[in-house]
């Protein structure tokens, strides 16, 4: 390829990357955002208080469903 050639792929790759980010892109600060539909959502203390034992639940099950360790007994020789 020529550099003129790899000039005109790249300059039509940027313009199709562009076109794309602008189809997914969802501005911040629109009502859309996800992260503006969550924020706040534990900040009452009450909320806090399940939230934080949702968490204790979701460490207790992640725990139970480890492998349990198998201990080898020393070999005698």
């Amino acid at each position: 390829m020529t550099t003129t050639e790899i000039e005109e792929r790249l300059t039509s790759v940027e313009q199709e990357l562009a076109e794309l980010k602008s189809r997914i892109t969802i501005p911040r600060g629109s009502p859309n955002h996800w992260i503006e539909n969550i924020a706040g959502t534990f900040s009452s203390p009450s909320d806090r208080i399940a939230f934080d034992e949702a968490m204790r639940c979701g460490r207790q099950w992640r725990k139970a469903q480890r492998p349990k360790s198998t201990k080898r007994k020393a070999s005698k020789k």
